[in-house]
């Protein structure tokens, strides 16, 4: 089924899937075909956004179709307004959230939904229909949440105004809004239509796109922020050339290292930490910069050096730094698992940096970022960059990509922070990097309950030929196993 899907995306011919439920198989295809028609068609960018509409507008029909079910099977009249009323309470009590509580009714039921992309001479025009008229009251709900998203700049202004706790949070046309604004750089596309037997909600997206720069208070801060930033200190700087410079010798590094106490006690700590060592602990800087080597070396200092800058002008984000922590571990022994001994250490740096825009974004704003972190989280959204692009204007990964470049990192390491959540985007010589980063930062991500092996891009799936979530599941657990026997 798949492989006839992509024969007919790569001859842009339209595609139609129907299913009356829609589970993580489900969901999965629906990924790979909007990859693969965005990678076709170099849109890879939008590719997280997409997959936000797409998955918002395929969930509210499921959920009007189990809305249907559910009333009949409680005996309300969905029609009627004191039977509305009390059914949708407990509806939003048993089943949002919960759909497979009703799944076999629905598989039983008659309804369905469907899945459209056809392709235009500008674009591309997608709808999802089910087979359920809109009532009175959703369809003035609707209409309430496009206006309301409509008139704003960001999500940040509009969150209090369209959060109602009829059937949850209310927050789904809203943020398909928001997102297909941004694509398209103006009004957004979005119609639904409803004949009294079919509801339809359909958008389109030109090939050739001018997204809008999203702004706000907090973007604006943000970017002062940066720009307040120390950067590194001279010794450090003039160790990395030294590390840099072929001509430069051991010894001479070693007794730069000597001069500075933070730094030297640096190196030997880090030295014998798991990312860098598996046996014989050293306790000597000679000894401990010829085990781990310059080019480690230069990772240590370029990693613990930024900590240092970030911890001594934030507050500390211990939570976000043991993150780092075990995302740069895990990439080198994916890296190690898969013979890429040419991107272990460069991998490994990344995933220690990954998320240092992070440390800003929670500083400037915590409670703008906890709400964006809910609503990810309440709502399955694949990538929390997505939802601070359309709240503030700027997500932690380009945030973290700024600072990298203000301290001049290598690029290889600052494109893997500013892509490590959409490494299609990268160019192609630093991809192993950036898809190791992405792939361990999924599995961490997945232990802490904030992903799931369905959110895998197909590409990075591929590249690590991993063929489905048993074989991602397998890489995990050995990973796993591996990092908690270091």
């Amino acid at each position: 089924m798949k492989s006839e899907i992509f024969r007919k995306i790569n001859n842009r011919e339209n595609i139609k899937l129907t299913f009356q439920y829609v589970s993580d198989d489900t969901l999965i295809l629906l990924n790979s075909i909007i990859s693969r028609v965005l990678s076709k068609n170099d849109m890879v960018y939008i590719l997280y956004s997409m997959l936000t509409v797409v998955r918002e507008i395929v969930v509210n029909a499921l959920k009007a179709n189990a809305k249907r079910v559910f009333f009949m099977k409680s005996g309300y009249d969905i029609n009627q307004d004191q039977d509305y009323n009390k059914g949708i309470s407990f509806f939003k009590e048993k089943v949002v959230g919960d759909f497979d509580s009703v799944k076999e009714d629905l598989i039983k039921s008659s309804y369905f939904i469907q899945f459209d992309l056809k392709f235009t001479e500008e674009g591309m025009y997608f709808s999802v229909k089910n087979n359920v008229p809109l009532i009175p009251q959703e369809q003035e709900r609707i209409n309430q949440r496009i206006a309301a998203a409509s008139d704003k700049e960001n999500f940040h202004e509009i969150y209090d105004d369209i959060e109602d706790d009829t059937e949850g949070a209310g927050l789904g046309i809203a943020l398909v809004v928001l997102f297909l604004k941004k694509m398209r750089g103006g009004a957004s596309s979005l119609k639904i239509r409803s004949d009294g037997k079919i509801t339809v909600t359909s958008f389109e997206i030109p090939f050739h796109l001018k997204p809008e720069n999203v702004t706000s208070f907090v973007k604006e801060r943000i970017l002062k922020e940066i720009k307040g930033v120390p950067t590194f200190p001279e010794n450090i700087l003039r160790l990395l050339d030294l590390c840099s410079d072929p001509d430069s010798s051991i010894e001479d590094i070693v007794t730069r290292i000597k001069t500075d106490v933070a730094i030297a006690s640096d190196v030997i700590k880090l030295a014998n930490s798991a990312g860098f060592i598996t046996s014989g602990k050293m306790e000597d800087v000679g000894m401990a910069v010829m085990k781990i080597g310059l080019k480690n070396l230069k990772s240590i200092l370029i990693a613990s050096n930024a900590r240092k800058i970030m911890e001594s002008r934030y507050s500390l984000f211990e939570e976000i730094w043991e993150h780092c922590n075990r995302v740069a571990v895990y990439s080198r022994l994916i890296a190690e698992n898969y013979k890429m001994k040419e991107v272990a250490e460069n991998a490994f740096l990344a995933g220690l940096l990954h998320d240092l825009g992070q440390v800003i974004l929670l500083a400037v704003d915590m409670n703008a970022i906890k709400k964006i972190a809910e609503i990810v989280h309440d709502r399955n959204i694949l990538s929390s960059a997505v939802m601070e692009e359309i709240s503030i204007g700027i997500s932690h990964s380009e945030i973290g990509a700024l600072v990298s470049e203000n301290w001049n990192f290598p690029d290889y390491l600052t494109k893997t922070i500013r892509f490590h959540h959409s490494p299609q985007n990268i160019q192609k010589e630093y991809r192993d990097i950036a898809y190791t980063v992405y792939l361990a930062n999924l599995l961490c991500g997945i232990e802490k309950k904030k992903y799931y092996y369905y959110y895998a891009e197909e590409p990075v799936l591929e590249r690590f030929n991993l063929e489905g979530e048993k074989d991602l599941e397998e890489l995990h657990s050995r990973i796993k196993k591996k990092f908690e026997n270091l």
